[in-house]
């Protein structure tokens, strides 16, 4: 069955400049029927990051959009540098910028609905995958005080595990040499820039956060294998912070079995609904 189009929330493309001029491109879903003022808002990061976020799929990155819009949220899917599909200024001034200009560029769209008035700054969290989770980690690490929450799955969590975790499926394919080569040139390098990455490491920044953490893994994902989860998971509890964690068994990088979506879903919605939650009103 098809969503009549009327039903649908309203997805606007917009621009907005990062704090040292780079214009960024974004996507913003608004909820339909009520003023678009002092909105909670989600900022979903979309994985890659090297990617073009609607490339593929006729919804955008997915229908994340448009669930959340549809219980009142303002949906920010902003496109920070290293993107693709944008320009070669854009892609490549991303190199090397993990948890720095590139997670700048995220907190500068949410700032910039707070100014516009259109999003409540008091309730901004976080959401995304791979990538993404690792930019909604990172997030509450460079931001503790401006987000509240933030849903982080199949998430990189500590850079220098990328290049080290040998049966990932991309370090244990000898004919695909990225990790020699364009991991280097775009992320960087566990000797090279080992401070960088302890620096820009979720995982080794645990105690930096402040904010609601949902960690939600595969656990046969071959692409961010399960103990990138595990040493977030760890170093929480080494900080005594809490956070929320969630294993699917059998699932790999993304989840497909019909009972752990609805339940990821279910899950995600509540976290929101609690923290930030559309119809919670401002304590006085």
């Amino acid at each position: 069955v098809w969503v009549k189009p009327e039903l649908m929330a309203e997805r606007r493309f917009i621009q907005y400049k990062g704090r040292d001029g780079q214009l960024i491109p974004a996507y913003l879903t608004l909820p339909r029927g009520v003023p678009a003022k002092a909105l909670p808002l989600i900022v979903n990061i979309h994985g890659g990051p090297q990617v073009r976020g609607y490339q593929w799929s006729e919804w955008g990155r997915w229908p994340e959009a448009q669930f959340f819009a549809s219980r009142g949220y303002a949906v920010l899917e902003p496109e920070p540098r290293a993107s693709k599909g944008y320009g070669y200024k854009l892609h490549t001034s991303g190199f090397k910028q993990w948890g720095q200009a590139a997670q700048d560029d995220i907190t500068d769209g949410a700032l910039q609905l707070v100014k516009e008035g259109i999003v409540d700054k008091e309730r901004m969290c976080l959401h995304g995958g791979s990538y993404g989770g690792y930019a909604s980690l990172q997030g509450l690490v460079r931001e503790p005080d401006l987000f509240k929450c933030a849903h982080s799955f199949v998430a990189v969590t500590d850079l220098g595990l990328m290049q080290s975790v040998a049966w990932s499926d991309i370090a244990e394919n000898p004919e695909f040499s990225y990790l020699d080569n364009e991991f280097k040139l775009e992320v960087g390098d566990s000797k090279d820039d080992a401070e960088m990455f302890q620096r820009f490491s979720p995982a080794r920044n645990a105690d930096k956060i402040k904010a609601a953490v949902m960690l939600t893994m595969g656990s046969d994902d071959r692409r961010v294998p399960l103990i990138h989860g595990e040493k977030m998971r760890d170093a929480m509890v080494k900080a005594g912070k809490p956070i929320e964690w969630k294993v699917y068994p059998e699932e790999g990088h993304g989840f497909n079995k019909e009972a752990n979506v609805t339940d990821f879903y279910t899950r995600s919605l509540r976290f929101y609904d609690e923290h930030i939650g559309a119809n919670r009103k401002k304590q006085p």
